[in-house]
C-alpha cells in the first residue's frame, strides 16, 4: 500500500505543486555522497497483541474499528524497526470460550480475527499463532490444576479431563477456522511453554496434534525447559511424544529470559547452546525458532551501582532484581538480536511491544511479577530499546542522533533546510539537544531540534538525513516520535536514480503534535486523518530507484517554530 505524490501538501497553498518541485530541487542538490547501509536482516519479529490485552474481546464488532487504527499503527512502527513476523497468543478465557461443563461461546468474540489477520499480513508480516491454554497450568493456590477448579465441574466427572481436552479442542478448531487457510501464517503453537512435570500434558499434547484443524504442515510447539522437555530419558518430553505418534512438527521453539526481575535463574541466557540442543534433538526438516526473549524494564535509569547486562547467577532471596533500567534492556536485546542472527536462528521474537499486555488487575510497577518487558511504557512513551533499534536495525543514519553528539551541534549526518514563496523562506537552525541524565529525549540522552525564529503560514522548514541506498520495488516502512509547534508535521521519501535525478517524492499524512510531549507519529497521523487510519502507511520504491533521502518538516506558524525529532526509525522489505 504505497501512498505517492507530487505534492508536498503541508498547508493550504495555491501552489503545491511548485512548492514540491522546490522540495524537489533542493534535496536533489544536496549530494549526500556518505551513504547509509541497513541492517535489517530477516528473522526479527515480536509478540504482539494490542496495548493491556484485553484478547478477542478488541476484535468484536463494537471495539475492532478502535482496535484496526491501533493495530496499524502498531504495525507501521514494529515495521520500521525491521520486523517480519509476529506471534499471536490466544487464550482460552478471553476468546469468548470460557472453559466449564455446559458453557457457551460468545460468537462476538474473535469475530474480527480474519480481519486482523488480514491487516498484519498486509502490511508484510508472516505470523504465528499460540494457543496458551492456562486451565493446563497450576492453580495458584498450588493444590490442584486450574481445570480442575470445583467451579468448572470437570473434577466431578469420571471422564472430566477429557471433557477438558474436548472443550480445548473446540476453542482451537474455531479459532483455525477463523484464521482460515493463509499462507502467511507460519504455524500453530499448540501449547505455549509445553512443560513436561505438568500432569497429563502430554495426553493433551497427542490429542490436540492428532484431532485437531491445526493443519499437518503447521503444527508447532514452544519447550519451557531444555533439555528436560527434549530429553529422549523423559518419556514426557515432546521427541518421545513425536516418537509414539509417529509424527513431526515443523517448528519448535524455545525462549530466554536471560535476567527475571523476581526470585529465580535466568532462562536460556545461552541461546547458542540451547539451539544446539534443540536442534540436535528433531529432524533436519522442523526450524528450531526463538520464540520469546525479552527484559524486563520499568524505569529510565537505575542509579544501582551493579553492572553487566545479566544476573551473574540465581537470585535465591525474596527481592527483586533492581536492574529494570532501560540501559541494560537495550544492552541485552541488542546482544540476544545480535546472537540470534549470527547462529543463523531463523526466528526470533521479543515478548510484547508495549507494557502491560496482558495486563493485570492489580498491575504494579514495583511488582516484578507483572508485565513490563514492552519496548514502550505506551505509545508516546518509548524506551531507549526502540531508539536503539532503530539506529542498529533502520536505513537511516544516525537515527537516534547519539553518534558523536554534540550539544548545540549539527547532529551527524543531518542536514536542514526551508522554502517560501519570493524568497521568504525563514533562516533554520538544527542542532543536537538533550544530554545525561536530562531526561528529556525520547529515546536514550539526545534528540535533534529544527528551529526558525519567525513564522511563515505559507513556508516550509524540514530536516533530512543522508541518502541510503534502494532499489527498486522495496516496501519502504517509516517512524519517528516528534514534539513540535510547527503545523502539517509530515515524513517525505524522496527517491533518486543512480544520477541522482529525483525519480518520486512520496509523503506520508500530516498531524500536528498534541501538547509540548512526544508523539509517536504513526498513531498521531491516523487520529487526525481518518481516510488514512485502518491500513498500514509504506512506499514502494518506483522503477529505476537507486538511494533514497527521508524528510522530517512542516509549516512554522508561529516563532520561534520548532521541531524536535528522535528515534526515526525506517526499515524496508
Amino acid at each position: 500500500m504505497s501512498h505517492a505524490t507530487d505534492s508536498i501538501a503541508v498547508t493550504a497553498s495555491p501552489r503545491p505543486r511548485t512548492r514540491a518541485l522546490a522540495l524537489a530541487c533542493l534535496l536533489a542538490l544536496a549530494s549526500p555522497w556518505a551513504m547509509a547501509q541497513g541492517n535489517d536482516t530477516p528473522g526479527f519479529g515480536l509478540n504482539y497483541w494490542l496495548r493491556s490485552y484485553k484478547g478477542c474481546e478488541a476484535l468484536t464488532d463494537a471495539n475492532w474499528p478502535a482496535a484496526r487504527q491501533a493495530v496499524a499503527a502498531d504495525l507501521d512502527l514494529m515495521k520500521s524497526l525491521g520486523a517480519d513476523v509476529l506471534r499471536l497468543s490466544l487464550y482460552m478465557e478471553t476468546s469468548g470460550y470460557p472453559a466449564g461443563v455446559g458453557s457457551s461461546i460468545d460468537p462476538d468474540y474473535c469475530k474480527h480475527l480474519p480481519d486482523l489477520l488480514s491487516t498484519i499480513e498486509n502490511a508484510g508480516f508472516k505470523t504465528v499463532i499460540v494457543f496458551s491454554n492456562t486451565y493446563l497450568l497450576r492453580h495458584q493456590a498450588g493444590t490442584y490444576d486450574n481445570w480442575q477448579d470445583p467451579s468448572l465441574g470437570y473434577h466431578a466427572q469420571s471422564n472430566g479431563y477429557w471433557q477438558f481436552v474436548m472443550h480445548s479442542k473446540a476453542w482451537i478448531d474455531r479459532m483455525v477456522g477463523l484464521a482460515g487457510d493463509r499462507d502467511s501464517i507460519l504455524y500453530y503453537d499448540i501449547q505455549n511453554e509445553y512443560d513436561a512435570d505438568r500432569a497429563n500434558i502430554d495426553y493433551y499434547f497427542r490429542t490436540i496434534y492428532s484431532e485437531s484443524a491445526i493443519p499437518a504442515g503447521k503444527r508447532g510447539i514452544s519447550i519451557l525447559d531444555v533439555p528436560a522437555d527434549i530429553s529422549s530419558a523423559n518419556w514426557h518430553s515432546i521427541p518421545k511424544q513425536l516418537e509414539v505418534l509417529g509424527g513431526t512438527l515443523s517448528h519448535v521453539e524455545f525462549h530466554s529470559y536471560p535476567t527475571v526481575p523476581k526470585a529465580g535463574c535466568p532462562l536460556h541466557g545461552d541461546i547458542e547452546s540451547v539451539y544446539d540442543q534443540m536442534r540436535a534433538a528433531f529432524p533436519a526438516s522442523t526450524k528450531i525458532v526463538l520464540g520469546e526473549f525479552g527484559r524486563a524494564t520499568t524505569q529510565a535509569f537505575d542509579p544501582a551501582p551493579d553492572a553487566g547486562p545479566y544476573l551473574p547467577q540465581c537470585n535465591t532471596s525474596e527481592q527483586p532484581d533492581r536492574r529494570w533500567d532501560e540501559p541494560r534492556q537495550r544492552q541485552t536485546e541488542l546482544d540476544l538480536i545480535g546472537r540470534a542472527a549470527a547462529k543463523g536462528i531463523p526466528y526470533y521474537l521479543h515478548w510484547m511491544l508495549w507494557d502491560n499486555t496482558p495486563k493485570s488487575d492489580d498491575f504494579n510497577p514495583a511488582n516484578p511479577n507483572h508485565q513490563v518487558y514492552g519496548y514502550g511504557y505506551g505509545p508516546h512513551a518509548p524506551k531507549d530499546v526502540i531508539g536503539a533499534l532503530a539506529e542498529r536495525r533502520g536505513r537511516v543514519p544516525n537515527a537516534d542522533f547519539e553518534q558523536l553528539a554534540q550539544i548545540g551541534q549539527l547532529p551527524q549526518r543531518w542536514d536542514k533546510g526551508s522554502w517560501g514563496p519570493a524568497n521568504s523562506a525563514p533562516p533554520v537552525s538544527l542542532f543536537v539537544s538533550g544530554g545525561p541524565n536530562s531526561g528529556e529525549a525520547a529515546t536514550g540522552d539526545h534528540y535533534a531540534r529544527l528551529q526558525a525564529q519567525q513564522a511563515c503560514a505559507a513556508c516550509v522548514i524540514w530536516m533530512q538525513a543522508d541518502a541510503f541506498d534502494i532499489g527498486p520495488g522495496r516496501r519502504v516502512h517509516m517512524n519517528a516520535y516528534l514534539r513540535s509547534n510547527l503545523a502539517g508535521v509530515q515524513m517525505k521519501l524522496v527517491q533518486y536514480d543512480a544520477q541522482w535525478n529525483v525519480l518520486a517524492t512520496s509523503v506520508a499524512p500530516a498531524m500536528t503534535a498534541s501538547g509540548w510531549s512526544w508523539n509517536n507519529y504513526a498513531v498521531r497521523f491516523r487520529e487526525q486523518n481518518p481516510a488514512s487510519a485502518s491500513a498500514s502507511w509504506s512506499v514502494t520504491t518506483v522503477p529505476g530507484a537507486a538511494r533514497a533521502i527521508v524528510t522530517i518538516g512542516g509549516t512554522p506558524i508561529t516563532a520561534p517554530a520548532i521541531l524536535d525529532v528522535d528515534a526515526v526509525s525506517v526499515a524496508a522489505d
